[in-house]
């Protein structure tokens, strides 16, 4: 792979924003002389752009290169991210280069990007940044810190600026209702299950019990509450090519079912489950709804936010490592749902001794799980424990957030 491009003069450095302004200017009777000062442009550019001996007049063109997505297209993905910024998405350099593959597919443009991995390419990333200076790769935290310390109080109370103001944009002045805001969340299952506590004798070192297997593949559940208590039928994914519709057959009524081959969700199936949300809640114009998940990347796709946006959802982010405390479903929901799992995998063996849990029994044994942890009350507690709803942005007190301050950032330096 050869080097990047380094530009070798100011060619052109104006841009072409600059560049358009001087052409109002000169419609507007200022001499060239005056303009090309005024905006540090050479004459000779602005002369051809204004008597139209140029292709595109106020287009800015350097040589046979083209940038791949036009100044609209690139205007409308700056936009996007600064609004997924602001909703806590971070945007990595890698999810950008994805995002512009996707938006050069969906518009039909010629493109150069790579169609294997489906993503943009490190010289395009660069003069992106180079041709959008608003924009910078900002240098992430440690990916070694612990969640104790990523919930500090600034970020924290960023998040609830953010949702109060969503509130308010959504709610007006009737005020946000507890069946407009919800939380989805997943988390995994599988046929080798944790069997608890047993009755043994006393001083034995070992004492075993039989599980389904040693190893087992995961089978992801995305499960979705209001503040009201409501539960959207849930969506199982299972590690597998295709999808058959007997894997759900025994689950909680409702269900749909997905494939991949890790078992875990992708942009794919987010979409999927973001399509069976609208069909199942149903937001409008005049009832919007504000949808609070974790940042995966595969929440974070241009078709995902569009289809979220064209349908009346506002998606808010979760800060990263945080969603152990702000969460309702982490809080309130996925414990009780694991604990009551387990109790259906120790019966189903203690009733089919010499069998394993296969993929088609955990469908049941989930379904038995789920009637008992999806209780109104367990999710109108977990929005109320995490003051999401009724709002409480001063739920958490200064000694919830003494952990983040046990590192250096939050001592004072030594002089």
């Amino acid at each position: 792979m050869g080097k990047d491009y380094n530009r070798k003069s100011a060619r052109g450095a104006y841009g072409e924003e600059k560049l358009q302004q001087a052409l109002v200017a000169l419609q507007g009777g200022q001499s060239y002389h005056r303009v090309a000062k005024d905006f540090d442009i050479p004459r000779r550019t602005l002369q051809r752009h204004y008597k139209g001996a140029v292709l595109q007049p106020g287009k800015q063109h350097l040589g046979r290169f083209r940038a791949v997505l036009n100044q609209d297209f690139e205007s409308e993905l700056v936009a996007h991210i600064l609004e997924l910024q602001q909703r806590f998405y971070g945007i990595t350099p890698m999810d950008l280069r994805r995002l512009a593959y996707q938006v050069a597919e969906k518009e039909k443009l010629r493109h150069p990007f790579n169609k294997m991995k489906q993503m943009a390419g490190r010289k395009w990333l660069k003069e992106f940044l180079y041709r959008h200076p608003e924009l910078s790769v900002r240098e992430p935290e440690a990916t070694s810190m612990c969640r104790a310390v990523a919930f500090n109080k600034p970020q924290v109370q960023r998040f609830f600026d953010l949702l109060q103001a969503e509130f308010q944009k959504i709610g007006g002045t009737t005020g946000l209702r507890a069946d407009q805001i919800y939380n989805m969340d997943e988390s995994g299952l599988t046929a080798v299950h944790n069997p608890g506590r047993i009755i043994a004798r006393k001083g034995q070192k070992q004492v075993g019990k039989i599980t389904s297997g040693e190893r087992g593949k995961t089978v992801t559940v995305i499960c979705t509450a209001n503040a009201a208590g409501t539960f959207v039928p849930p969506l199982m994914i299972f590690p597998r090519k295709n999808m058959t519709n007997l894997l759900i057959k025994d689950a909680p009524p409702g269900t749909v079912g997905a494939a991949s081959i890790t078992g875990w969700t992708d942009s794919t199936i987010f979409c999927q489950w973001l399509r069976h949300f609208i069909e199942y809640v149903k937001p409008t114009t005049a009832r919007p709804v504000i949808l609070l998940l974790d940042g995966h990347a595969s929440h974070k796709t241009l078709e995902g936010v569009e289809l979220a946006r064209k349908n009346n959802i506002a998606m808010v982010s979760f800060p990263p490592h945080t969603t152990h405390r702000l969460q309702p479903l982490d809080k309130c929901f996925f414990g009780p749902l694991k604990t009551y799992y387990n109790s259906a995998c120790d019966n189903w063996m203690s009733v089919n001794a010499g069998k394993r849990i296969g993929f088609y029994d955990i469908a049941g044994l989930f379904k038995t799980a789920y009637f008992k942890a999806a209780m109104m009350q367990r999710a109108v507690n977990g929005f109320q424990s995490c003051g999401i709803f009724p709002l409480d942005p001063q739920i958490f007190s200064d000694d919830d957030f003494e952990p983040s301050l046990l590192t250096d950032e939050g001592r004072p330096r030594p002089n």
